[in-house]
C-alpha cells in the first residue's frame, strides 16, 4: 500500500511540474518556435538561431516567417520577413 502511494505521489508531482513545461511565454520572453516553447496569444516567436528566440508582437524583416500576418511589414516571402516594398 506504502508503495502506491509513493507512486502516486510521484506521478501528481510529474503531471503538476509537467504542465508548467507547455505553459506559454510572455513578451520578451525566451521561445524556440515549438509547441513546447510557444509565445502566448498573439505574441510572435522571432527566431535569432536555431531554437533560439523573443517572443514579440511581429517578427521584424529578414526573420523567419510562416504567415504574411506573422511579420510587422505584412509581408512573408520565401520563409522570411521582407520590407513593404520588396516584391
Amino acid at each position: 500500500m506504502q508503495r502506491y502511494l509513493v507512486l502516486f505521489s510521484l506521478a501528481a508531482l510529474f503531471i503538476v511540474q509537467g504542465a508548467t513545461v507547455f505553459e506559454c511565454k510572455g513578451l520578451g520572453e525566451w521561445c524556440d518556435g515549438t509547441v513546447f516553447n510557444r509565445c502566448c496569444g498573439d505574441l510572435r516567436c522571432q527566431l535569432s538561431g536555431f531554437g533560439q528566440g523573443i517572443c514579440k508582437t511581429c517578427i521584424e524583416d529578414g526573420h523567419a516567417c510562416a504567415h504574411d500576418s506573422h511579420c510587422c511589414s505584412g509581408n512573408c516571402r520565401w520563409l522570411r520577413c521582407r520590407p513593404d516594398d520588396d516584391d
